[in-house]
Protein backbone atom coordinates (compact mmCIF):
# COMPACT_ATOMS: atom_id res chain seq x y z
CA UNK A 1 0.00 0.00 0.00
CA UNK A 2 1.15 3.88 -1.06
CA UNK A 3 0.74 6.03 1.86
CA UNK A 4 1.29 9.88 1.84
CA UNK A 5 2.38 11.34 5.21
CA UNK A 6 1.88 14.94 5.50
CA UNK A 7 2.15 16.93 8.54
CA UNK A 8 4.76 19.92 9.93
CA UNK A 9 8.21 20.02 10.73
CA UNK A 10 8.56 23.58 11.26
CA UNK A 11 8.99 23.99 15.12
CA UNK A 12 10.71 21.37 17.47
CA UNK A 13 7.38 20.17 18.50
CA UNK A 14 6.09 19.44 14.94
CA UNK A 15 9.70 17.86 14.12
CA UNK A 16 9.45 15.44 17.10
CA UNK A 17 5.99 14.43 16.17
CA UNK A 18 6.44 13.91 12.89
CA UNK A 19 10.04 12.44 13.39
CA UNK A 20 8.50 9.78 15.27
CA UNK A 21 5.46 9.23 13.79
CA UNK A 22 7.07 8.90 10.19
CA UNK A 23 9.37 6.30 11.84
CA UNK A 24 6.55 4.09 12.92
CA UNK A 25 4.89 4.26 9.33
CA UNK A 26 8.31 3.17 7.61
CA UNK A 27 8.54 0.27 10.24
CA UNK A 28 6.00 -1.00 8.37
CA UNK A 29 7.11 -3.55 5.54
CA UNK A 30 3.80 -3.74 4.02
CA UNK A 31 3.76 0.43 3.06
CA UNK A 32 5.43 2.09 0.58
CA UNK A 33 5.86 5.79 2.51
CA UNK A 34 5.65 9.32 0.79
CA UNK A 35 7.26 11.78 3.03
CA UNK A 36 7.37 15.01 1.59
CA UNK A 37 10.34 16.07 3.62
CA UNK A 38 12.62 13.34 2.92
CA UNK A 39 11.70 13.67 -1.19
CA UNK A 40 13.01 17.08 -1.42
CA UNK A 41 10.34 18.88 0.29
CA UNK A 42 12.36 20.44 3.07
CA UNK A 43 11.38 23.83 1.71
CA UNK A 44 13.21 27.04 3.61
CA UNK A 45 11.99 30.67 2.49
CA UNK A 46 14.19 32.02 -0.34
CA UNK A 47 14.44 29.31 -2.19
CA UNK A 48 14.30 30.13 -6.05
CA UNK A 49 10.29 29.84 -7.53
CA UNK A 50 11.61 26.29 -9.71
CA UNK A 51 11.98 24.71 -6.47
CA UNK A 52 9.09 25.64 -5.05
CA UNK A 53 6.78 24.63 -8.22
CA UNK A 54 8.71 21.14 -8.23
CA UNK A 55 7.62 20.38 -4.34
CA UNK A 56 3.99 21.18 -5.24
CA UNK A 57 4.18 19.15 -8.12
CA UNK A 58 5.98 16.08 -6.40
CA UNK A 59 3.22 15.81 -3.41
CA UNK A 60 0.30 16.34 -5.70
CA UNK A 61 1.48 12.84 -7.87
CA UNK A 62 2.98 11.44 -5.08
CA UNK A 63 -0.93 11.91 -3.33
CA UNK A 64 -2.67 10.84 -6.64
CA UNK A 65 -0.78 7.86 -6.73
CA UNK A 66 -1.39 7.05 -3.03
CA UNK A 67 -3.98 4.30 -1.45
CA UNK A 68 -4.10 6.25 1.92
CA UNK A 69 -2.84 9.66 3.03
CA UNK A 70 -1.52 9.87 6.93
CA UNK A 71 -2.08 13.86 8.23
CA UNK A 72 -0.86 15.01 11.48
CA UNK A 73 -3.46 17.81 12.28
CA UNK A 74 -1.91 18.64 15.78
CA UNK A 75 -0.21 22.21 15.17
CA UNK A 76 -2.77 22.74 12.34
CA UNK A 77 -0.25 22.71 9.44
CA UNK A 78 -2.00 24.69 6.32
CA UNK A 79 -0.05 22.49 4.22
CA UNK A 80 -0.77 19.51 5.49
CA UNK A 81 -4.47 20.83 6.02
CA UNK A 82 -4.74 21.72 2.20
CA UNK A 83 -3.03 17.93 1.24
CA UNK A 84 -6.06 16.46 3.25
CA UNK A 85 -8.22 18.81 0.99
CA UNK A 86 -6.63 17.94 -2.14
CA UNK A 87 -6.89 14.40 -1.24
CA UNK A 88 -10.68 14.49 -0.17
CA UNK A 89 -10.98 16.06 -3.71
CA UNK A 90 -9.05 12.98 -5.47
CA UNK A 91 -11.39 10.83 -3.50
CA UNK A 92 -8.40 9.80 -1.86
CA UNK A 93 -9.14 7.90 2.04
CA UNK A 94 -7.33 10.14 4.59
CA UNK A 95 -6.26 9.48 8.64
CA UNK A 96 -6.05 12.11 10.23
CA UNK A 97 -3.84 11.72 13.30
CA UNK A 98 -3.98 13.91 16.48
CA UNK A 99 -2.21 12.94 19.72
CA UNK A 100 -3.18 15.83 21.22
CA UNK A 101 -6.70 16.43 20.72
CA UNK A 102 -7.68 14.94 23.97
CA UNK A 103 -11.57 15.40 24.80
CA UNK A 104 -11.22 18.61 22.94
CA UNK A 105 -13.61 19.41 20.00
CA UNK A 106 -12.14 18.58 16.28
CA UNK A 107 -12.94 20.47 13.13
CA UNK A 108 -16.00 19.22 11.74
CA UNK A 109 -15.16 18.91 8.00
CA UNK A 110 -12.06 16.67 8.99
CA UNK A 111 -13.81 14.70 11.14
CA UNK A 112 -16.84 14.17 8.63
CA UNK A 113 -13.85 13.54 5.70
CA UNK A 114 -11.68 11.02 7.08
CA UNK A 115 -10.87 8.70 10.27
CA UNK A 116 -9.13 9.64 13.22
CA UNK A 117 -6.48 8.37 14.90
CA UNK A 118 -5.32 9.75 18.71
CA UNK A 119 -2.46 7.62 19.12
CA UNK A 120 -0.30 5.11 17.48
CA UNK A 121 -2.31 2.38 19.00
CA UNK A 122 -5.20 4.03 16.99
CA UNK A 123 -3.22 4.46 14.12
CA UNK A 124 -1.91 1.34 13.82
CA UNK A 125 -5.25 -0.51 14.04
CA UNK A 126 -6.72 2.03 10.97
CA UNK A 127 -3.35 0.99 9.15
CA UNK A 128 -4.06 -2.92 9.49
CA UNK A 129 -8.20 -2.00 8.42
CA UNK A 130 -8.75 -2.56 5.35
CA UNK A 131 -11.58 -0.05 5.73
CA UNK A 132 -9.01 2.44 5.90
CA UNK A 133 -8.23 2.20 2.09
CA UNK A 134 -11.84 2.64 0.85
CA UNK A 135 -12.95 6.28 -0.45
CA UNK A 136 -15.98 7.71 2.18
CA UNK A 137 -17.59 11.22 1.28
CA UNK A 138 -18.74 11.14 4.40
CA UNK A 139 -17.84 9.49 7.86
CA UNK A 140 -19.09 9.37 11.53
CA UNK A 141 -17.10 10.41 14.27
CA UNK A 142 -17.31 9.65 18.27
CA UNK A 143 -16.61 12.68 19.72
CA UNK A 144 -17.09 16.85 19.92
CA UNK A 145 -16.99 18.89 16.89
CA UNK A 146 -16.49 22.27 16.56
Amino acid sequence: MKIYFAGGWFSPAQEEEHTRVGNFLERHKNLEVFNPRTAGGDFKVGKETDHMTQVLLNNCKAIDEADLVVAITDYKDMGTLWECGYAYAKQKPVIYYCETLGDKPFNLMLAKTGRVARDIDELENLLVDKDSYVFKQVHSFDGLVE
